[in-house]
């Protein structure tokens, strides 16, 4: 059930992302075994990247299925962090959590997804929640703590801090961190820009946010030499950052950090990044966390975001089966260079300036390979034509000759046209009289074997029932050949009539009656209004026949169902013939259709049926489809149109 349900996950869109997470937040509690201890408690953000959340909750579920231990110990619990002007109740929210988990309760490791559960985490001053072994993920290496009650937090501006220095009385036993590092993004400004003045920093309305902001103030104490100011999205609009950004001056470089969070903690600025780049078009950017990247930012020294699930789940059983002696600390994820090619040409940067090994991306394409395929068709043509006119010259004078040649090909091609034509009348005419010749005695056969079979004699009505039911198939096979002849020589003969289509599907069924198993029940669907109606009945009780004989024949127990309807319009019926057998695999759903196709060589049969059942559907300017979300058997749609 666990299984299906990750399956559900990632087949599901982005929009329904929030739900689907906290699904799994509330399952995954009622399936664990929290009561036997030693286990893994999981704690979420539930931040708005709830697609990077899922996906990292469910690849650390699946890992650690994989690796051979029991999904059913991992208990997941989330803050619901929905906005960070709801930071001030993350701590009390977190230690109730935690209470829960403490005594019978407490689990083996404690592992921590999300900047804001990590910021909560950290905040705890319960020495008995400090000394559980805890494991981080998707947080970075700079934290702040959650705000004080007496905070105004538009204004609050807290101290930064290093989770590898400043936290020794956590148990800190594992994990991964990225970094946002200025050190390299402030050495790209002095190499590409050296006569900047002035850096300005630009971060949203969110708790990440803040954290960069901390981080950059702590660190630009190093780089006395520049002016510094921020673009703070707590307190400042679209409208107004967009003015400042105007008004910056020709030696000014712009950092950014986060911009998806506006003052009214909506979600709507992620769009507007390119109204910012239209407010100073010459402003070089620089991100230190990826955002603006493809359509505004040049570059920047940025970490390599990756889902790290799996990783975390083999650092979490590396501890619990070790009894907590594998410590492997917090472990730094690497960062790289990535440049926007566009931008680089906008701003004219020579890329040999730019570090060893790093990324560019939207790359401008160059006349050649923006018009290769022009340039390549142009050329081809104009072989051709200097290839052609060569050889029209060398061949003009071959011309009559040619031209008697093809006059005497042409009357040969006319006589054998002529000697085709006839021998497909032949071959008509032949299966059309063998058909009669075979059938007779065949159906004498058959007859003897039925008053056999009715002496209810042991042996012989065994053998008469195999006699009657091989000569049956014989007989099918022979009026497939015919039906198929007749179809490619355009001779059947079928003309429109008023039809009651639970009468035909009767007809129908009586003609493959033969082929039930007795473990197969027939469950026919009539129309609600089985009035009659025009069509070509044969037509159409050849295709319902034939889809009914291969239903039974692949059925050997279970049900067969036959219901018919009227699409909407009252222009169309359909005609469903679903089995239980044994299905058609999605790989041969095409080529079943063709003739002479079996793919159950074991079974009875030339492998026309469904051939005739396409090249009829055809006729009648309908269509036969297989359902390919039925699994449970096979399930046929005939549709075609009616003639009121």
């Amino acid at each position: 059930m666990r299984k299906n349900w990750r399956i559900r996950l990632f087949g599901c869109k982005i929009a329904l992302q929030h739900l689907l997470l906290s699904l799994l937040l509330v399952l995954l509690p009622f399936g664990a075994n929290a009561g036997q201890g030693k286990g893994v408690l999981v704690i979420t953000s539930y931040n708005p990247d709830t697609q990077s959340m899922a996906s990292t909750l469910s690849a650390f579920v699946d890992a650690f299925e994989r690796l051979g231990s029991d999904p059913d110990k991992i208990v997941v619990e989330s803050l619901n962090c929905l906005a960070y002007s709801e930071a001030k109740t993350w701590k009390e929210r977190m230690a109730a959590i935690l209470v829960k988990h403490t005594g019978d309760n407490e689990p083996g490791v404690v592992v921590v997804l999300g900047q804001e559960a990590w910021s909560a985490f950290l905040s705890q001053e319960n020495p008995e929640y400090k000394k559980m072994p805890v494991i981080c993920g998707m947080v970075s290496r700079n934290t702040i703590l959650t705000p004080p009650d007496s905070v105004d937090l538009d204004r609050w501006m807290p101290e930064s801090k290093d989770i590898l220095k400043d936290f020794p009385d956590f148990n800190i036993v594992g994990g991964y961190a990225y970094q946002y590092r200025l050190y390299e993004n402030i050495g790209l400004v002095k190499k590409l820009f050296p006569f900047t003045r002035e850096l300005v920093f630009l971060s949203d309305n969110s708790f990440g946010g803040v954290n960069m902001q901390a981080f950059v103030k702590s660190e630009m104490a190093e780089y006395p030499e520049y002016s510094f100011s921020f673009l703070d999205g707590r307190v400042q609009s679209l409208v107004e950052v967009s003015g400042r950004l105007a008004g910056l001056s020709p030696h000014c470089v712009l950092l950014c950090g986060t911009w998806r969070v506006g003052p009214s903690d909506d979600f709507v600025l992620k769009s507007t990044t390119y109204v910012l780049r239209d407010a100073n078009i010459d402003l070089p950017a620089f991100t230190i966390s990826s955002i603006g990247l493809g359509h505004w930012v040049l570059g920047g020294y940025v970490p390599d975001y990756h889902n790290l699930g799996a990783e975390l789940a083999q650092e979490c059983l590396d501890y619990l089966q070790s009894g907590g002696k594998t410590v492997m600390g917090v472990r730094l994820v690497d960062g790289k260079y990535l440049f926007d090619g566009t931008r680089l040409e906008q701003l004219e940067i020579d890329e040999t300036l730019l570090p060893a090994g790093s990324e560019i991306i939207n790359v401008p394409e160059t006349f050649w390979s923006e018009y290769k395929k022009v340039i390549i068709a142009t050329g081809i043509v104009i072989l051709f034509l200097i290839g052609g006119l060569t050889v029209a010259v060398i061949h003009i004078r071959r011309i009559r000759k040619y031209r008697r040649l093809l006059e005497a090909k042409s009357q040969e091609l006319a006589k054998a046209k002529d000697v085709a034509e006839k021998a497909s009348e032949m071959k008509t005419t032949f299966i059309q009289n063998i058909n009669h010749e075979i059938r007779t005695p065949l159906n004498a056969i058959v007859g003897f074997a039925q008053v056999f079979a009715n002496a209810n004699v042991g042996p012989m009505k065994k053998y008469a029932s195999i006699i009657e039911r091989n000569s049956n198939d014989l007989l099918k096979l022979i009026g497939d050949v015919v039906e198929l002849s007749n179809l490619d020589s355009g001779e059947t003969d079928d003309t429109p009539q008023p039809v009651v289509m639970s009468e035909l599907c009767s007809t129908a069924l009586r003609q493959v009656e033969s082929k039930i198993n007795d473990d197969v029940e027939f469950v026919m669907i009539p129309l609600a209004d089985d009035r009659p109606r025009m069509m070509y009945r044969h037509l159409v009780e050849l295709v319902i026949v034939n889809l009914l004989h291969n239903a039974f024949k692949f059925t050997i127990s279970g049900t067969v169902t036959l219901q018919c309807d009227i699409l909407p319009g009252g222009k169309k019926m359909r005609v469903t013939v679903t089995d239980t057998g044994y299905g058609i695999p999605a790989d041969k759903r095409d080529i079943i259709f063709e003739r002479f196709t079996k793919l159950d060589e074991f079974k009875q049969g030339g492998g026309l049926g469904l051939a005739i059942c396409r090249t009829v559907a055809n006729r009648l300017g309908g269509v036969v489809t297989i359902d390919p979300d039925y699994t449970t058997g096979s399930k046929f749609i005939f549709v075609f149109p009616l003639l009121d």
